[in-house]
């Protein structure tokens, strides 16, 4: 699994050096014409068939405006919080432990884009919590402790994975991951006694709290890419090279509050449903550097100068932009949770109202 959460978050990492103006993640830029320098119809060729080897290296890689991505990041990062550090149908009465995983995606296509989403987030979670009625505070504010539940949860893990290593293919990658929230829950309207098959209504909860999602993606790769254009009887071939690196932070905070309801079913499963509203602010970051000279790249033909001629490419890359999460945000959420004695097994899934935001989260706990 640590593997394929890399493997996500980092496939998108690349998916981000694009243009804004392109749409595109490499340019070639001539930055030396060679012989043929003062002549416009060889420079107009040279552009032409260096444009032709920029989009044969672009097809088959994902595009998109950088910030449009940026902000997927970003959202994709509060999606991604959602249910790791709450809880809605274990029926804890004194203390719950547990750990999770939390996904977010931007399902949402940029029309430019062959990308299948605009960004993803991962926020892993440990969780610990407590009914305060249980430890003694049975009256705050004219609140009934027993109904109020209490859940903290912290957990900060990185990844450091090798994707590619075949000569001149070179790509490492690393995550690190910071997740942490505080969370209440009140017992609206409490839940009701098991009656017949096991079936037991677990009343109308009311939940509040604050997350914070934190993700920085480094990329470091190698490209040596072999290029060809012919047109005629002229042909421009040679080798692009660099040392691509890119870096995307995503800090975001959220604030939500929802409504959730459950019911139990022959004991051993449960099912929860419910309705949240956050309000959220942060962003996510882009940077990148291509970190490359000059290329070789030669030209033979009658255009090229009779006995050819060596012009100069440089590749660039640019994911420079800033993306922020959207300030409010209204979704729908289930879930079905498998129970054991004195643990919990659940899933959960998220959906935003009018966007293409979602969100999965998984995990176990200890409930007592």
């Amino acid at each position: 699994m640590k593997k394929n959460i890399a493997l996500a978050c980092l496939t998108l990492g690349v998916s981000l050096f694009a243009f804004e103006s392109e749409a595109q993640i490499f340019k070639l830029n001539v930055t030396d014409y060679g012989a043929g320098a003062g002549n416009a119809t060889f420079r107009s060729f040279v552009d032409t068939e260096i444009k032709k080897i920029q989009d044969e290296i672009n097809k088959d890689l994902p595009s998109g405006p950088p910030q449009r991505m940026m902000e997927g990041m970003a959202n994709s990062s509060v999606m991604a919080g959602k249910g790791i550090g709450s809880d809605y149908a274990s029926n804890m009465q004194v203390v719950i432990l547990g750990a999770g995983l939390g996904v977010g995606a931007d399902l949402e296509k940029d029309q430019d884009s062959k990308s299948d989403l605009s960004g993803i987030g991962v926020a892993p979670g440990m969780m610990i919590g407590g009914n305060l009625g249980a430890f003694g505070a049975k009256n705050i504010f004219g609140i009934d402790g027993n109904r109020l539940n209490l859940y903290l949860n912290f957990m900060k893990y990185g990844l450091d994975r090798t994707l590619n290593d075949k000569p001149g293919k070179e790509s490492k990658a690393s995550i690190d991951m910071l997740a942490m929230g505080l969370h209440l829950r009140y017992d609206l309207v409490q839940r009701r006694p098991a009656r017949l098959f096991g079936f037991n209504w677990g009343g109308v909860k009311l939940h509040m709290g604050y997350e914070y999602n934190k993700t920085e993606v480094k990329l470091n790769s190698t490209i040596s890419e072999a290029v060809s254009s012919t047109s005629g009887s002229e042909t421009i071939s040679g080798t692009v090279s660099g040392s691509p690196i890119a870096k995307i932070l995503v800090n975001t905070h959220s604030i939500p509050i929802e409504l959730s309801t459950d019911v139990q079913l022959l004991y051993i499963l449960s099912l929860y449903t419910g309705i949240g509203a956050d309000y959220s602010f942060g962003q996510a970051k882009g940077e990148s550097s291509i970190n490359a000279g000059n290329s070789p790249i030669t030209c033979t033909g009658g255009a090229c100068g009779g006995g050819g001629s060596t012009i100069q490419v440089r590749p660039e890359a640019n994911i420079d932009a800033t993306g922020k999460a959207s300030p409010f945000l209204f979704r729908g959420f289930a879930g079905v949770q498998i129970n054991l004695p004195y643990l919990r097994i659940f899933g959960q899934v998220d959906k935003a109202v009018g966007n293409q935001l979602v969100g999965a989260t998984a995990g176990v706990r200890f409930v007592y």
